[in-house]
């Protein structure tokens, strides 16, 4: 009986043991189960999150009020947010790529769904670019947080684009808010902090005169200092505010010389500015102010503005458009495929006839006025290249019916009247030289007749002036002169290389060519052969009336 009393008690004592172990047990694997469970809830919560904030990232953003449609403001922040950040968060605006994103889920439905395994990097390089290219530079806007508020809500490329690619003329052209200096010959554009890549140039400096490829003409053309700036601090505070654009150009080089001011600075400075319809300001540097006088009405036809003096300027001027330089195309003529709204010679001859007053816009009508006598303008060159036999020709053109004038237009000439001269003709004659330069005061349809000199000139003739008169709607014609023409015979044997081997002397340089060809040749026409030319010029007159005349007739 102790004995039973003794291994019940044992016996009581082990199944509490047990009791209490497999409470123990249960207890851990309770405590077991609800960790794996509230883990598991866990990662399923991230992983909802996850898919929101990056598979749907544009429908998790709302743009911000402030901010244009055309991109961020210089002083907001990208903000990738979702609909539990607070209200002070700064949202971005849908960029370009986000709505096409947005446009393709309309499109593929749950497109996205399916792109929910992709790696997680990806995704987020993805949608870092998405939101970082909210446009293109050109429609980047610039915020005026300026103390003087003058480029408020202008729209402005990225930086000062500057074409160096043409071997004529360098030109820079910039939008925003544009600072000049003259003094200080700088030009700069204040920028967005944003829109600054360290890998591209943001500074050059241009000689703002077309004939870049010409050393000697470039010499003593001072060079303009352009360039982008991200700090107001950098930048001096402006003076006067301007509300038309601006071009900077330089008059120097050759001008003075009649052609060289037409190809180098008019014909350029006409591409660059006839699209603002005179509403733009000139800052010109130069000294020979002499010029701005002599082509007065010319430049107040391009600009209804006074002309600012460049060099001596110490007034910061803003501007919304700045171009530095002048664009050109070729010699004395515009490519209408590259110039603004197509402009063309006949654009410009136009412009010349309308800023000198000129009545004549067409040649006389042979085919109506038959025994009419058209006017022949003879250029006689009273330096070089002169006509050795002017009395001759002059009597030949009368013989032909013609009415001859004789006039050149000297460095003194006032180019107003000399303008209605050449107007008033309806053929031109001269030989290679700055004279011919006067076509573009010639009526439309009008014939010019070059002489070309002596010593494989050609092609620097033509150069010169056959595709611009042509494309100025002209008539060109041209005359090459023979050996036995040429006063040369006077200076050299005939077995000299200057008539066996003209090349030979173009070889030794400009500079020796020109004085052999151009600076001591004068010219003797064998009428025998130019009086055929002369008749070509009437048919020609007669030709083209003809012709219209019947069209209109239609």
């Amino acid at each position: 009986m102790g004995y039973h009393k003794i291994l019940a008690k044992k016996l009581g004592r082990l199944e509490a043991s047990k009791l209490g172990l497999c409470l123990l047990l249960g207890f851990c694997v309770g405590v077991l189960t609800c960790v794996v469970a509230m883990s598991v809830s866990t990662i399923e919560q991230q992983l909802s999150l996850f898919d929101r904030v990056w598979v749907h990232p544009a429908e998790e953003s709302t743009p911000d009020p402030q901010i244009s449609d055309a991109g961020i403001s210089p002083n907001s922040s990208v903000v990738v947010g979702t609909k539990q950040n607070s209200p002070s968060t700064m949202y971005i605006a849908p960029s370009t790529a986000q709505i096409q994103q947005n446009t393709l889920r309309l499109e593929h439905g749950k497109g996205a769904e399916r792109a929910r395994g992709k790696d997680a990097d990806e995704r987020v390089h993805r949608h870092s670019a998405s939101t970082t290219k909210l446009s293109s530079p050109k429609e980047e806007m610039i915020e005026s947080k300026q103390p003087d508020g003058t480029m408020k809500g202008l729209k402005a490329r990225e930086k000062p684009v500057c074409d160096l690619s043409n071997y004529r003329t360098d030109v820079c052209e910039m939008d925003g808010d544009v600072r000049v200096h003259g003094k200080s010959s700088f030009v700069v554009l204040v920028t967005d902090h944003r829109s600054q890549d360290s890998g591209v140039q943001s500074s050059w400096r241009i000689k703002p005169y077309a004939r870049k490829f010409d050393k000697a003409a470039m010499q003593h053309i001072g060079e303009v200092s352009v360039r982008s700036s991200t700090s107001l601090g950098d930048v001096p505070r402006c003076t006067v505010n301007h509300g038309v654009p601006a071009i900077v150009f330089a008059i120097g080089g050759y001008s003075g010389n009649y052609y060289h001011d037409f190809t180098d600075v008019l014909i350029p400075l006409f591409i660059t500015s006839r699209q603002f319809d005179g509403e733009v300001q000139f800052l010109i540097a130069t000294q020979k102010f002499w010029w701005i006088g002599k082509y007065k009405p010319i430049l107040r036809k391009l600009s209804r503005h006074e002309i600012i003096f460049f060099d001596d300027d110490d007034q910061v001027r803003c501007f919304r458009h700045v171009v530095v330089g002048l664009h050109s195309h070729k010699p004395m003529s515009i490519d209408p495929a590259r110039a603004p709204n197509g402009y063309s010679m006949v654009d410009f001859t136009k412009l010349m006839r309308s800023a000198y007053s000129l009545d004549r816009d067409s040649p006389i009508s042979l085919a109506e006025n038959p025994t009419a006598k058209p006017r022949l303008l003879l250029i006689p060159r009273n330096g070089t290249r002169r006509f050795v036999n002017f009395e001759e020709i002059v009597r030949a053109a009368e013989k032909l019916d013609y009415e001859v004038v004789v006039a050149e237009a000297g460095t003194r000439t006032n180019v107003a009247s000399f303008t209605g001269v050449v107007n008033s003709c309806d053929v031109m004659v001269g030989v290679h030289g700055a004279g011919l330069t006067n076509f573009v005061f010639l009526p439309t349809d009008a014939v010019i007749i070059q002489i070309v000199p002596f010593g494989n000139l050609q092609n620097i003739s033509r150069s010169c002036f056959k595709g611009s008169t042509e494309d100025a709607q002209l008539h060109y014609l041209e005359y090459c002169i023979g050996v036995e023409e040429s006063s040369l015979l006077e200076r050299y044997p005939r077995d000299h290389p200057v008539f066996r081997d003209p090349r030979s002397i173009h070889s030794l340089g400009w500079k020796k060519m020109a004085d052999v060809y151009l600076d001591h040749q004068d010219v003797k026409l064998d009428l025998a052969r130019f009086e055929p030319l002369l008749l070509k010029a009437r048919h020609l007159l007669h030709r083209r009336h003809h012709h219209h005349h019947r069209h209109q007739r239609q």
